[in-house]
């Protein structure tokens, strides 16, 4: 009989034991532990730190070709000629020289995702939403093969030179400015970001641009 009792109040413990547990929610509820839990996602600053891994997002580029010159005139006046000035045009251009050169390169615009930071984004439940930085020029690429010497006169310093070179850059630059390469790579990285973060559970998707 005593075996029997022992039996009894050693199960008796253990419904308490049990019951003790789920009341301090050490376990789950019984009535929940065969339902269907929704999928978890990583945290904000887990979530941050993928995307900053993706760095430089490089989403537009624009091919061109541009031409850049610098000219340099002489004058001489009618005084260095020991003659009077009778004409009323006292200085003339007599000598110069002139350098054209024809530039071929690309422009290169995306969006830098390591300015992100956690107010950046929010994310409650399947729901995200992404606030990225405007889109800037990353780089304006322009090898030493890409110049090429259209036409010059007179003698030019390679200081000289480079300086019309840079003037070449430039313009590429401004020139992709005014086709809109900025808007464009806007558009761009928000259908990206869009995708990425579909692809990582996401139901609902807001991706934002600044300013």
């Amino acid at each position: 009989m005593r075996k029997g009792w022992t039996k009894y109040i050693f199960l008796i413990i253990m419904v308490f034991v049990v019951l003790a547990v789920l009341n301090m929610k050490w376990l789950p509820s019984l009535k929940n532990i065969f339902r269907p839990q929704p999928v978890i996602i990583d945290n904000t600053p887990v979530l941050i730190k993928e995307i900053n891994e993706m760095a430089q997002l490089c989403t537009i580029t624009v091919f061109d070709e541009v031409v850049a010159d610098s000219a340099v005139i002489n004058m001489k006046s009618a005084v260095d000629m020991l003659l009077p000035d009778l004409s009323g045009f006292a200085n003339l251009p007599v000598t110069g020289k002139r350098i054209v050169i024809i530039g071929k390169g690309r422009v290169v615009a995306g969006v830098d995702l390591k300015k992100l930071n956690e107010r950046s984004i929010s994310v409650e439940g399947d729901s995200v939403s992404l606030t990225l930085p405007a889109a800037e020029i990353a780089d304006v690429i322009m090898n030493p093969s890409d110049f090429e010497i259209f036409s010059e006169t007179g003698e030019w310093s390679s200081e000289a030179v480079t300086a019309v070179k840079v003037k070449a850059r430039n313009k590429m630059m401004e020139r992709a400015l005014e086709r809109g390469i900025l808007s464009k790579a806007n558009t761009r990285s928000i259908v990206l970001l869009e995708n990425f973060l579909r692809g990582l559970g996401f139901k609902k998707v807001r991706v934002y641009i600044t300013g």
